[in-house]
């Protein structure tokens, strides 16, 4: 198996753009959250939130996972 840089940086790119976009969603509905103050909401366990966060973190485990497997796989090659 052989990977040119472009596609390797491309699913890097993706890997990081998931990651960014879960720690995104997550510290945005936080702090809306923390917004009325001294309430104890918590709007990140609402249903459409905690799916969206679902999605967004099994796509970056199966991503870094398919990183691992491919940096194994490319190591032995070389």
């Amino acid at each position: 198996m052989h990977l040119e840089d472009n596609q390797l940086k491309r699913f890097l790119y993706g890997v990081e753009a998931v990651g960014a976009a879960l720690i995104g969603v997550f510290l945005s509905v936080y702090l809306l959250g923390l917004r009325n103050l001294p309430k104890d909401v918590v709007y990140h366990s609402e249903p459409v939130f905690r799916t969206i966060l679902s999605a967004l973190g099994v796509a970056l485990i199966v991503l870094v996972i398919i990183a691992v497997v491919f940096s194994f796989v490319l190591r032995k090659k070389d």
